[in-house]
């Protein structure tokens, strides 16, 4: 029991049981996520094959020999396939009967020819090593996840290091065997403790891989519904045109840098003629997708620096930076001239959409309420004096155009 203390065999236990606890840890935090699942399954299999072991040590029990080999190497191949369910690739649940099921034979073969330990250390190590190729060669290969890049390369590291000294670890039990080397006790062999020394270390940092590999899809699922959400919050869900919260914050800047630059800035109200009695004639839905035509139609007509949005029913309006009077009615007259050029279809039924147009250009020393009231009650003048039109204010009677 003292040479247990003081060898790399229990801290490489109290590592496996580390392992097992993250594990069962990051499966209860993200029980959704493919891959941790597994990795909890395969870790406390690994220990509960580990554990069957150290009994065995104590009581040489053949049935405890082999369970525990076969159980150890089902906790390595769930852990593996956990990988694959991760990166969403086909699992390939042959590795887990073919590895445990020749790991049984040959351990049984062991017992009942009274086999050699060395070359059992062999083929267990063999099997042990060659498991991880695949995982590894995907790790290195899988790029339509770019956020778990990093992580990926981590577990890919870790994995390879593991192989590697596993396999070094069968070749000299292939070594001893070969060469006849007397039998050594499993705390004085360094092929034997050769796995606690730098494969089980390998094994806790490509688990902290995968640790990684779950937060950076986590954070980057999470920052992408942040992002949809805050989209949400400012559009329409309709058209897609921004609502009137996010207009009403966007024209407040737009007024004062228009004043601190003493640039020009126009505004238009754009209201939809006779759109009731298309509801009426067509249904609201009908109704839905001729504001979706009339929105895509402006949003085409729109630059970059503009900002449509829905004021509310079928009422919209179009903020234009750096836009003067003369420049603004000429777009909004190509807006009002293309949409009733283009007659609206519905379930074969067509329907003239036309569309009125306030617009005004916000004064010297104006507001932001000033420059809304000006272009509604342009509209007003626009929808009195026969709709489907566009009037820019005046403080004389507005200008059709």
């Amino acid at each position: 029991m003292e040479q247990l203390y003081f060898s790399p065999m229990l801290l490489g236990i109290c590592l496996l049981v580390a392992i097992a606890l993250c594990a069962t840890a990051l499966y209860c935090t993200v029980p959704n996520e493919p891959g941790p699942g597994f990795w909890l399954a395969g870790s406390w299999s690994l220990i509960g094959g580990i554990a069957l072991f150290l009994v065995f040590v104590v009581t040489r029990s053949p049935v405890l020999n082999v369970l525990g080999n076969a159980l150890q190497l089902a906790g390595e191949a769930l852990f593996l396939l956990g990988v694959f369910r991760f990166l969403g690739q086909r699992l390939p649940w042959w590795i887990l009967p073919v590895s445990t099921g020749a790991m049984v034979a040959f351990n049984s073969w062991y017992w009942i020819a009274n086999g050699n330990s060395d070359l059992l250390m062999g083929v267990y190590s063999s099997i042990a090593g060659l498991l991880p190729i695949q995982a590894i060669v995907l790790l290195l290969r899988e790029s339509r996840d770019p956020v778990t890049r990093p992580a990926r390369l981590l577990v890919a590291v870790g994995l390879l290091i593991y192989s590697s000294a596993t396999l070094l670890r069968g070749y000299l039990g292939y070594h001893d065997w070969w060469h006849g080397e007397p039998y050594v006790q499993p705390y004085e062999s360094f092929s034997y403790l050769l796995s606690y020394n730098f494969a089980i270390p390998a094994l806790v940092l490509g688990f902290v891989g995968c640790c990684l590999m779950t937060t950076q899809r986590v954070l980057a699922r999470s920052r992408q519904l942040a992002e949809q959400l805050q989209e949400q919050a400012i559009r329409d869900p309709l058209t897609g045109a921004f609502n009137r919260r996010a207009f009403h914050r966007q024209l407040a800047d737009e007024v004062a840098r228009s004043q601190r630059y003493q640039r020009p800035l126009c505004l238009a109200m754009l209201d939809l003629d006779h759109f009731k009695q298309l509801n009426d004639q067509l249904g609201h839905q009908a109704g839905d997708h001729a504001l979706q035509h009339f929105a895509d139609l402006c949003q085409q007509q729109a630059r970059h620096s503009d900002l449509f949005a829905r004021f509310g029913g079928e009422e919209f309006v179009l903020l234009m930076p750096e836009t003067t009077a003369d420049q603004a009615t000429a777009t909004l007259e190509r807006i009002r001239q293309q949409l009733a050029s283009q007659p609206f279809r519905y379930q074969q039924q067509a329907w003239g959409l036309a569309v009125s147009i306030g617009v005004s250009q916000l004064p010297a020393e104006g507001s932001a309420d000033q420059l809304l009231r000006q272009a509604d009650l342009a509209l007003y003048e626009a929808k009195n004096q026969g709709r489907n039109q566009v009037r820019l204010w005046s403080a004389s009677p507005s200008v059709a155009y």
